[in-house]
């Protein structure tokens, strides 16, 4: 009987002190500023929290376009990435193309992959909006 109530009770204590597990919601991350500097276009994205790194790179896509030239800066928590194109493949681009980060290449055949696995939690990959020249300064 000392058993089962033993037992009762280290189930009761479990049962008490067990926290929650809430699922980690998925880094958010945006296009802050666009800059032209000679024959680059400087495109930063910037998140409240960090960048992640490691052995892998950041790539941007931009409609069938993809980039991997960034600087990459986590300061006090918060992270940016720098992604230099040429001037001629940004004046191309037309207003409203969907853009995408990811951690680590992507093989993709188009943009609605990229579109469904940005929505995944789990996978490293963010839908950053529509190209918005007018953020360039």
């Amino acid at each position: 009987m000392k058993k089962a109530i033993f037992l009762f009770y280290i189930l009761v204590m479990t049962c008490c002190t067990t926290k929650v597990a809430t699922a980690q919601e998925k880094q958010k991350a945006r296009i802050s500023l666009i800059r032209q500097n000679g024959n680059t276009v400087a495109l930063t994205v910037t998140s409240s929290t960090e960048f992640y790194m490691g052995g892998n790179k950041h790539v941007l896509y931009i409609g069938t376009k993809k980039y991997d030239l960034y600087d990459q800066n986590n300061i006090d928590g918060r992270g940016m990435l720098k992604f230099f194109l040429p001037t001629a493949d940004y004046k191309a681009m037309k207003n409203g193309t969907p853009v995408y980060l990811s951690y680590g290449e992507l093989e993709i055949d188009n943009e609605q992959q990229l579109a469904e696995m940005s929505k995944d939690a789990d996978t490293k990959c963010w839908y950053l909006g529509k190209l918005n020249k007018k953020v360039q300064k």
